[in-house]
C-alpha cells in the first residue's frame, strides 16, 4: 500500500532491490554518481570533516598609521582575526590577565584608541539581507568601523558603527576625523554601479553619531579585471590613490596617480591634480611626499618590456598644481627585479629580487636631479630596511649559507654611494622563515632603541616522524651604533604578529595570544606569563559540568591540544587545563594537523580520543581522566590495527543514502565500522566482494582497554551503523547470482552488551537500506532501490530525470544532444516489522525521481531526510533544500511531512544533528542555527535560534545547548530549548 495509513497485511519476506551500484551506461549524465560526495562521511552529523567554502580572495592590506595592537596605561589591546578584540592587564611583569572581551565578525584590519573609545576597523563584516522570498535571507558583506566603549574592560560596549561599501585599504584619524579609502568594484553590496576608489572623510568625534562629512569616488581610479586594485598611500594632507589599466592587447597601458587633498580639518575632501605615470606603481610603497615634493618609483608595465624602473619627482605647489621636478632610471642588474623602496628624507633605499646587490642607494637631496649613487652587497635577498641616520638595518636571507639563515645586517652609509657593512649576524635554519607577510613586512622587525635591542619573530618549517613541523620564535639581537649581538631566542606558542617591550620584558602577540618574556639575559629569554586570546575548537564533547575540545592549529604552527573548559562557558579561550597532544601519544609520532581531525565520546569521567598516528599509519586510542578537570590523566593508550579512515569514512555506496555513522558508542563500549578499500572500479561486475569488520573496544576497565573483531558476511557494500541500546545494526546488499543489476539487502544486528562475547543475530533479508530503527516496536524504516530506464532527448534531460545515478547511453554514440536511454534509480521509503529470521513490509511512500536524498538522520521515532529537487535550477522556485521528516515507526503507518529550508543554498547541504523528534539545523552558507520541530508530523515548526559567527565543522549537543565548533573561529554555545 502507499500512504493511505491503513496497516497492510504480511508480504513476502524475500525482497529484492535494484543493485544501488549496478553499471549504468557509457558515463553518468552529472557530476556524480549518487545523490552526494561518493567518499561521505556516513551521514553524521559530525563523521569526517567538512570543507569550510573559500572567501577573502583577495589580499588584506595593511592600514598604515594604524594598528591591531595598542598598548596603554598597562593595559593591551588586542584584536585577533580568530576571537574579535581582548583587553589584557599586562602592567605586572610575570603576569597577563583579561579583563575583558568582545567577539566580532569581519576581518579586523586596524583600530585607534582615544579617550576610552577604540575604534576597530574591519573589512569582509556580514550582514543578514532579506530576501524576495519571506522567510529567506543571504548575507552580504562590507567594511566597518565599530566605536566601543573600553573604559570598563569587562563591559565593553558598543557605542556606535558606521558601514562602508567596498573593500577598506586604508585610514588615517586626525583629531575628530577619520579618513577612509576603500575600493568599489561595482558588485559590492552597497557599492556604485561603476568601479571606483572612494575616499570618505567620517566624523567620530561623537562616537555614538558616526556620519560622513564628504565623499570623492574616483571613477577613473577604479580597481581594473585585469590590473586588480589600485595602490593608496596617504600623507598628512593629501591621499594619493595610483591606479593602472590595459587590456592584455597591443596597446600600452596607461597608469595615473589622482590626489585628494584632506588638509581642511573640518574633513572637507578636494580632488586634486592627476599625474600621469610611465610605467606601473604596484604598492604603496612606491610613493612618498617629503619637503613639499612628491616621489614616487615607476615600474615597467607588462607593455614595456624593455623599460627599467625609474624615480619622479614632482614640486607640490598645492594639490591642484603639481609640477615635473626630475627622473631618473634604475640601473637594475641583469634579471634584477625591483622587489620595494623605502624613502628617508633625502635618501631612498631600492631593493631587488638579486643576489649579489639587493640593495641600491638613491640621492634625493636635489629633487631636480635623483641620483642613483651606490649599491650594497649583501649575499642573499633583503627583505626590509631600516634607515637609522646614517645607520641602516637590514634583514634578509643568506642564500649563500648552507643552512640558508636569515640575517640582519648593519651598515655604515654616511657615504651614499659606499655604504660599509659594519656587522652582520645570521640565526634560523635552512627552511626559516620571517613571520610576516609582504603588506606588513615593515613589521618584520622591531628595533627598541632604549633597550638596544632589537627583534626579529620568525618561523622554521621542517618534517619530523612523518609529520611537518613548525617551530615558532622571536630572535633577539643586540645592537649599538657600530655593532651586532646575537643573543638568545624565545620560543613562541604561534606565530608572533606584534612585538612590544617594556622594561626588561619582551611581549609576543598573536592570534592565539600573549606571551610575556623576561629579557634580562637576553641570551635566554625566559617565558614569565602567557594567555589565550583565541579558542580553536574542532570537536567537543560534554561530561557533567565540563565541556572537553580538541584544537589544532594548523595556519600558524601552534600545535594541537585537547582542552577541558567550563560547560558555563566552553567557548572561554583561557582552558581549565590543557594536555598537548603529544601526552596523548607516548610511544608513536602524531601530527598536530591530523589531530584536529580527533572524534571525542565521554562515559562516565573518562573521554575516549580516537585519531590517527602520523601519516594516517594507524588508528590511535587515549583514554583520558577528566575526574580532576584542573589535571587531567592520560591512563591508557593503544595502537589500533585498521586504519584511520574508518572513523571518517564510508565507502563507494552508489545510491545508497548516507545514514548511519562510522562510530557507535554503548556506554564504555565503541564499535567502528572498518571496510575493505574499494577504490573505483569502470567495470563494476569487476568489483570483489566488499569485506567488513566491527571493532571492538571495550573500554569498560579503563586502564585496560581491549579491541576484538567481529566479521561481517560479505556483500556488495556496508552501509554506516546505527545503535540500539547495545545491538549495533548495519545494512549491507548482495547482487543477485543470476541478475546482477538486482541486489537483496540483510540487516545485520551485533549485540555487544558484553563486548568480549558478541552475540551475531541472523541476517535479515530486508526492503532496501536501513534510516532508522524502533526497538521497542520493532520496525524499521528503509529505503528501497528500483534500477530503471527511460527514453529521453539528449543527456541533459537524463541528468534531469533522476537525481541518484543517471546515466546516458545515445543512440548514437557521442551524440549527447540526441535520443537515447536514460538508466537511474527509483527509491521508495518503505515500513518494515522485524522478526528474529524475517521481515514484513507494512507501509511504503514513493521519492520523487528527481529528489536527491544527501543524507538521513534516525530521530525518535522517525528519520530525517535532507533533500533536494535537483530538476529545478538553483535560484529558481522550488529549488531550496528541504528537511522530509518519515514517522509512524510507532504507530505501524507511515507518515512523512517536508519543511523547506529558506535561504539555504542547494548542493551544499546544511550540518544536521537529531535530537528526538527535533532536528538541529545548521546552515553553514549564510551561518544561522535553526531547530525543527517534528513532534507533530501535521504541524512542523522551524525556529532559527540564532546566528552564527563562522563555518561550523562539528556539533553535538549538551543539554539545551549546541556546541558548534569552527576550527580556528572558536566555539559557540547556541540555545536549543524550547
Amino acid at each position: 500500500m502507499r500512504g493511505d495509513g491503513a496497516s497492510s497485511p504480511p508480504e513476502q519476506s524475500d525482497f529484492i532491490s535494484g543493485n544501488p551500484t549496478v553499471p549504468r551506461g557509457d558515463g553518468p549524465a552529472d557530476d556524480g554518481p549518487g545523490d552526494s560526495d561518493p567518499e561521505g562521511d556516513g551521514g553524521g552529523p559530525n563523521a569526517g570533516r567538512p570543507v569550510p567554502p573559500r572567501g577573502g580572495a583577495i589580499e588584506e592590506r595593511a592600514l598604515r598609521d594604524a594598528d591591531i595592537v595598542q598598548e596603554q596605561d598597562g593595559r593591551l589591546y588586542a584584536m585577533s582575526r580568530y576571537s574579535g578584540l581582548s583587553v589584557i592587564d599586562a602592567s605586572r611583569r610575570d603576569g597577563l590577565r583579561v579583563l575583558g572581551t568582545r567577539r566580532m565578525s569581519g576581518t579586523p584590519v586596524a583600530m585607534y584608541l582615544r579617550d576610552g573609545i577604540l575604534y576597530a576597523l574591519f573589512s569582509g563584516w556580514p550582514h543578514v539581507v532579506p530576501d524576495a522570498q519571506p522567510g529567506a535571507s543571504h548575507h552580504e558583506f562590507t567594511s566597518r568601523i565599530e566605536a566601543l566603549d573600553v573604559s570598563d574592560p569587562a563591559e565593553i560596549q558598543p557605542v556606535g558603527s558606521f558601514d562602508l561599501p567596498g573593500k577598506l585599504t586604508e585610514a588615517r584619524l586626525a583629531g575628530d576625523v577619520l579618513y577612509a579609502v576603500a575600493y568599489e568594484q561595482g558588485s559590492c553590496f552597497g557599492c556604485a554601479a561603476a568601479p571606483n576608489t572612494t575616499v570618505t572623510s567620517l566624523a567620530v568625534g561623537d562616537p555614538a553619531e558616526l556620519a560622513v562629512i564628504d565623499r570623492r569616488r574616483l571613477i577613473e581610479s577604479a580597481p581594473s579585471g585585469y590590473w586588480g586594485w589600485p595602490s593608496v598611500s596617504v600623507s598628512d594632507e593629501r591621499v594619493y590613490v595610483a591606479s593602472a589599466a590595459w587590456n592584455g592587447g597591443e596597446e600600452e597601458g596607461r597608469a595615473a596617480i589622482q590626489i585628494v587633498d584632506i588638509s581642511d580639518p573640518s574633513g572637507a575632501l578636494v580632488e586634486g591634480a592627476r599625474v600621469e605615470v610611465t610605467g606601473e606603481i604596484a604598492g604603496p610603497w612606491q610613493v612618498d611626499e617629503h619637503d613639499g615634493v612628491l616621489r614616487f618609483v615607476s615600474l615597467p608595465g607588462p607593455w614595456q618590456p624593455d623599460a627599467k624602473p625609474g624615480i619622479h619627482t614632482f614640486s607640490i605647489v598645492s594639490s591642484q598644481d603639481i609640477a615635473p621636478l626630475g627622473a631618473t632610471e634604475l640601473d637594475l642588474p641583469p634579471f634584477a627585479e625591483l622587489r620595494s623602496v623605502y624613502f628617508d628624507g633625502d635618501r631612498a633605499y631600492a631593493l631587488m629580487r638579486q643576489l649579489k646587490t639587493p640593495v641600491l642607494t638613491v640621492d634625493l637631496s636635489d629633487p631636480a636631479h635623483p641620483a642613483q649613487v651606490g649599491g650594497i652587497a649583501v649575499p642573499g635577498t633583503v627583505y626590509l630596511v631600516e634607515p637609522r641616520g646614517d645607520r641602516l638595518f637590514a634583514l634578509g636571507a643568506d642564500h649563500d649559507a648552507g643552512e640558508r639563515p636569515l640575517q640582519v645586517s648593519l651598515f655604515d652609509v654616511s657615504d651614499l654611494a659606499n655604504p660599509t657593512l659594519l656587522q652582520r649576524v645570521a640565526f634560523g635554519g635552512r627552511d626559516a622563515r620571517i613571520a610576516q607577510e609582504r603588506d606588513r613586512i615593515h613589521e618584520a622587525l622591531a628595533l627598541f632603541d632604549g633597550l638596544g635591542t632589537l627583534a626579529v619573530p620568525y618561523h622554521e618549517t621542517g618534517f619530523e616522524a612523518e609529520c611537518s613541523t613548525l617551530t615558532t620564535g622571536i630572535q633577539l639581537v643586540d645592537f649599538t651604533r657600530d655593532t651586532l649581538a646575537k643573543r638568545g631566542a624565545a620560543a613562541t606558542r604561534a606565530q608572533t604578529r606584534r612585538v612590544l617591550a617594556s622594561g626588561e620584558r619582551l611581549v609576543a602577540v598573536s592570534d592565539l595570544g600573549v606571551e610575556a618574556f623576561g629579557i634580562e639575559d637576553r641570551g635566554a629569554p625566559a617565558k614569565v606569563a602567557g594567555i589565550a586570546l583565541a579558542t580553536l575548537a574542532s570537536s567537543t564533547v560534554a561530561v557533567d559540568d565540563i565541556v572537553v575540545r580538541v584544537g589544532a592549529d594548523t595556519d600558524t604552527g601552534g600545535g594541537a591540544w585537547l582542552e577541558v573548559a567550563s560547560a558555563a562557558s566552553p567557548g572561554l579561550a583561557e582552558p581549565i587545563a590543557r594536555l598537548d597532544h603529544s601526552a596523548l601519544f607516548a610511544d608513536v609520532p602524531a601530527c598536530h594537523d591530523e589531530f584536529g581531525n580527533a572524534l571525542l565520546f565521554a562515559h562516565g569521567q573518562h573521554v575516549y580520543v580516537l585519531s590517527s598516528t602520523s601519516g594516517y599509519a594507524q588508528t590511535h586510542l587515549a583514554i583520558v581522566d577528566v575526574g580532576d578537570p584542573a589535571a587531567p590523566r592520560v591512563v591508557a593508550q593503544r595502537d589500533l590495527p585498521f586504519s584511520p579512515g574508518a572513523l571518517y569514512y564510508t565507502d563507494r555506496l552508489g545510491a545508497v543514502v548516507s545514514a548511519g555513522s562510522p562510530v557507535v558508542q554503548a556506554g564504555s563500549t565503541l564499535v567502528i565500522r572498518h571496510a575493505s578499500d574499494d577504490g573505483y572500479y569502470h567495470d563494476e561486475y569487476a568489483r570483489p566482494p566488499h569485506e567488513a569488520w566491527l571493532e571492538l573496544l571495550d573500554l569498560s576497565d579503563p586502564l585496560n582497554p581491549r579491541h576484538s573483531s567481529v566479521e561481517l558476511p560479505e556483500g556488495a557494500g556496508h552501509a554506516g551503523l546505527q545503535i540500539d541500546g547495545t545491538t549495533v545494526l548495519v545494512s549491507r546488499w548482495v547482487p543477485l547470482p543470476d541478475d546482477p543489476s538486482r541486489a537483496r539487502f540483510y540487516l545485520d544486528r551485533v549485540d555487544v552488551a558484553d563486548p568480549s562475547s558478541p552475540v551475531v543475530r541472523a541476517s535479515v533479508n530486508v526492503p532496501g537500506s536501513l534510516l532508522a530503527f524502533d526497538g521497542a516496536s520493532r520496525r524499521l524504516l528503509t529505503m528501497d532501490y528500483e534500477n530503471v530506464e527511460t527514453p529521453v532527448t539528449g543527456r541533459d534531460a537524463c541528468a534531469r530525470a533522476f537525481a541518484s545515478n543517471a546515466a546516458f547511453t545515445p543512440e548514437v554514440a557521442g551524440d549527447d544532444a540526441g535520443p537515447g536511454v536514460c538508466r537511474g534509480t527509483r527509491r521508495a521509503l518503505k515500513l518494515v516489522d522485524l522478526g528474529d529470521t524475517s521481515a514484513q513490509l507494512r507501509d511504503e511512500r514513493p521519492v520523487g525521481d528527481t529528489v536527491a536524498v544527501v543524507q538521513a538522520l534516525a530521530g525518535e521515532d522517525r528519520a530525517f531526510l535532507s533533500v533536494e529537487d535537483r530538476s529545478v535550477e538553483d535560484g529558481a522556485p522550488g529549488a531550496m533544500p528541504a528537511i522530509l521528516v518519515a514517522g509512524g515507526l510507532q504507530a505501524g503507518s507511515l507518515k512523512t511531512a517536508t519543511q523547506e529550508l529558506a535561504g539555504y543554498i542547494q548542493g551544499s547541504g546544511p550540518l544536521l544533528l537529531a535530537d528526538g523528534a527535533r532536528l538541529v539545523v545548521i546552515n553553514n552558507d549564510y551561518p544561522a542555527l535553526s531547530v525543527l520541530d517534528a513532534t507533530d508530523l501535521t504541524a512542523l515548526s522551524f525556529e532559527k535560534k540564532g546566528e552564527l559567527s563562522a563555518y561550523v565543522y562539528h556539533a553535538t549537543l549538551s543539554g539545551d545547548r549546541a556546541l558548534c565548533s569552527s576550527g580556528r573561529y572558536g566555539l559557540e554555545a547556541v540555545d536549543v530549548g524550547p
